[in-house]
């Protein structure tokens, strides 16, 4: 029986990271033919669209019936966040030379997440975790190499986008694992949404830009929204409910791989052989920081108990 729940969770794990790895793939696809905004007001308007349709035909609705002022100012805090997060994202991802490049990138935000939690919960770092902060920042460091790059090319590009993308998803991850007990994965869903839409619009009224769009970047959002933010999502709350969470994000760690394989699929070309090199860098000290967390957190609970 636990066997079958560990597969079934590990299931919805590699789901997960697939359906996540299509995110920056068909995002790559539609950002080649239309800016921005355009983009944002179609995805966004999308991802609200299947999160409403799963939170009413599923119980997550009766969450909204009674939202307190302390779910709305957490949700408030964290929409905040989420729009210089996912801006430099997906800004991230319209500058790259390869749709794969962000994605070994991301994985910065292990960093950021266990550097916060030494800075804001007083945790410390144990040996392996140390050795994959090493990894991941040489990973960084090899992937961002540009021969005669200056600072500001550097901050505009892939990877300073990436690195400020980072330092909020971490922020936004703190928060909400903070206030998991106010606020519903689907009402973070859904707020996030409404948030990045209402940017979008904004950006587009500024910019003096039309909704009219290729119908190719338009199918593109479509895919993308539905397998993205909703799938990812459905994928990574259900693996929660049968692995631990070390577990999955292990398994969530190699998303990369899965990008550098359908983004030669649909794109038909791979990063440079050193961005790959230092992916699999970014990729092995991802895998430490969170084998190392877990270790973490087990040595501190037996200690504990045995206290």
């Amino acid at each position: 029986m636990i066997v079958e729940k560990r597969i079934t969770g590990y299931g919805f794990a590699l789901l997960a990271t697939i359906a996540g790895s299509t995110v920056y793939i068909f995002s790559k696809a539609a950002l080649i033919q239309i800016s921005l905004p355009q983009f944002g007001f179609y995805w966004f308007a999308l991802a609200i669209v299947w999160n409403t349709l799963f939170a009413y035909i599923t119980p997550a609705h009766q969450a909204f019936r009674h939202i307190s002022k302390k779910s709305l100012k957490t949700l408030l805090i964290i929409g905040l966040i989420e729009i210089v997060a996912t801006s430099t994202f997906y800004g991230a991802i319209s500058v790259a030379s390869n749709a794969a490049i962000p994605s070994f990138l991301r994985n910065m935000e292990y960093i950021f997440v266990a550097l916060m939690g030494v800075i804001i919960l007083g945790e410390r770092f144990v040996k392996m975790e140390i050795a994959g902060v090493i990894l991941t920042f040489i990973g960084v460091l090899i992937i961002s190499y540009q021969k005669d790059a200056t600072i500001i090319s550097y901050f505009t590009g892939s990877s300073g986008l990436m690195v400020i993308c980072t330092i909020f998803y971490a922020l936004r991850t703190i928060t909400a694992k903070k206030h998991i007990k106010t606020v519903t994965p689907i009402m973070l869903a859904i707020s996030r949404a409404i948030f990045l839409l209402s940017v979008s619009v904004l950006a587009l009224i500024i910019l003096k830009q039309n909704l009219s769009i290729p119908l190719n970047a338009f199918l593109n959002i479509l895919i993308g929204s539905f397998l993205g933010p909703f799938l990812t999502s459905l994928g990574q709350y259900n693996a929660l409910k049968y692995i631990e969470a070390s577990r999955a994000a292990i398994i969530q760690s190699t998303t990369a791989l899965f990008v550098l394989i359908g983004a030669f699929l649909y794109f038909g070309r791979f990063p440079l052989a050193y961005q790959v090199i230092g992916g699999l860098f970014t990729i092995a000290g991802a895998m430490l920081l969170v084998v190392g967390r877990k270790i973490h957190f087990f040595n501190r609970h037996t200690l504990k108990i045995n206290g």
